[in-house]
């Protein structure tokens, strides 16, 4: 996969539509990427080395965020021998070199600190009605990823 530009979407082949049982795909991707089923995603080196996976990511939840510590990636979906879905759909985002990109801010939420470089701490805070669940605080940590995951709101 050759990215155009410095922000983009990645989808899997046929993309919604659904593939098919025991599918079996491999993307290469030049370029920094933020990323159902059993997917790999890897950073750098030789595809499905297992010593350069940074998330295998299974069903439909995935991290905010996903920085590479290289210039180039790889992810690798396979569905198994009775489930088919709509595959993947990724979004990347060039970021700056010693930072770990935007969390963004949960709904029902706001965030205090708006620089994502090695150090920076983000704090975070829900509206009235709504309790912080997960980490209140977050660190951008000097191997370009959150020392946690985006905390959500929930109704009280």
């Amino acid at each position: 996969i050759n990215l155009r530009g410095p922000r983009g979407v990645i989808t899997s082949p046929n993309y919604p539509v659904q593939y098919e049982n025991n599918a079996h795909c491999v993307l290469w991707t030049t370029g920094n990427l933020i990323c159902l089923y059993t997917c790999l995603l890897g950073d750098g080196g030789k595809i499905g080395d297992t010593r350069r996976v940074l998330y295998v990511l299974t069903g439909s939840s995935v991290p905010d965020i996903i920085v590479s510590l290289s210039n180039q990636m790889w992810l690798h979906l396979q569905s198994d021998d009775t489930i088919g879905s709509a595959g993947f759909k990724a979004v990347y985002e060039e970021i700056e070199r010693g930072g770990c990109g935007d969390p963004g801010v949960p709904a029902f939420g706001r965030r205090k600190g708006n620089s994502f470089q090695h150090g920076d701490v983000l704090t975070f805070f829900c509206q009235s009605a709504f309790e912080l669940v997960g980490e209140r605080t977050i660190t951008c940590q000097h191997n370009n990823q959150w020392s946690g995951n985006k905390p959500s709101c929930v109704c009280k």
